[in-house]
């Protein structure tokens, strides 16, 4: 019983925050969020329209720095917790870091070009993604990924951002790695289970990867063979499984047994038998790196 209602003292504590909070920002509160955030700016015009929770002011500024047009947007949000409706939560919302880097990536352009024609890369509007034309070289993906960082830097004059750099190959199949926010390089060994599983099935075509868990792509069986070894069993969706197109096999699937605490690699002949809404993998075998 104490329990009870002690849960119901917080949902009345949390419903009477959220009932405190249930009103849209005014103009003027919105313009100093602004003003607080990215720097000065100047109001062109307000617009309050409704939506099926109530009102919705936007604001349209210009920053006085950059001359960067954008929307200043408060709404309310309905909140629900374990089905209760409790009512609305205002949230505030804008686009000027979507149209700042618009503004970068622009006065950057002839940088990002020279990077890209010279790498053989291509990167996304965004900044955030990186993508080689073909395999890149050792050491290449970090490499490619810092330099887009500095040049983004070198134009962030109001040092507002703290992007990530995600880089791909294979058109954009192929994962190799990220720069994160802080500036630390996370390498994702794409090509060490490409070149395994090719060494085995030399005529196999790299198509993508998902992640999942060893579950899902690995039957009772061969699960049972891998836990006997010794696999990890608190993994959840941390397995990086590649498929490929084999002309004997159809499609393949492998995974690098590390990510679950072992040695070596597993490669499966992924077929797509639906019966119950169950999916039959025959596993070919657990292939070892000796």
């Amino acid at each position: 019983m104490r329990k009870n209602f002690a849960a119901a003292i917080c949902i009345c504590i949390t419903a009477v925050f959220i009932c405190s909070c249930s009103s849209i920002k005014s103009k003027g509160t919105l313009i100093t969020y602004a003003n607080r955030e990215y720097g000065k700016c100047d109001f062109i015009k307000e617009e309050v329209t409704e939506n099926r929770n109530g009102k919705v002011r936007t604001i349209y500024l210009v920053d006085q720095e950059t001359g960067i047009e954008y929307t200043v947007t408060s709404e309310l949000h309905e909140l629900n917790i374990d089905g209760s409706h409790l009512g609305y939560s205002e949230y505030t919302s804008s686009s000027f870091i979507e149209r700042y880097i618009d503004y970068i990536r622009g006065n950057a352009e002839d940088e990002l070009e020279d990077i890209e024609n010279e790498y053989g890369v291509e990167i996304s509007d965004n900044l955030g993604e990186i993508n080689f034309d073909e395999r890149p070289e050792t050491g290449k993906p970090e490499e490619v990924a810092q330099t887009v960082r500095d040049v983004v830097e070198s134009y962030d004059e109001k040092d507002l951002l703290d992007l990530s750099y995600v880089v791909h190959s294979e058109g954009g199949q192929a994962y190799l790695g990220i720069l994160d926010e802080t500036g630390k390089w996370i390498e994702n060994d794409t090509y060490a289970v490409i070149d395994y599983v090719q060494s085995v099935f030399p005529d196999a075509e790299y198509r993508s990867s998902i992640y999942g868990t060893p579950e899902s792509y690995v039957n009772y069986e061969d699960m049972e063979k891998l836990r006997a070894l010794g696999c990890d069993e608190s993994n959840s969706f941390n397995t990086e499984f590649f498929f490929f197109s084999d002309p004997k096999w159809g499609t393949i699937v492998a995974f690098n047994l590390d990510s679950i605490g072992l040695d070596g690699y597993m490669i499966n002949d992924y077929r797509d038998f639906f019966a119950e809404d169950t999916l039959d993998c025959d596993a070919l075998g657990i292939h070892y790196n000796n």
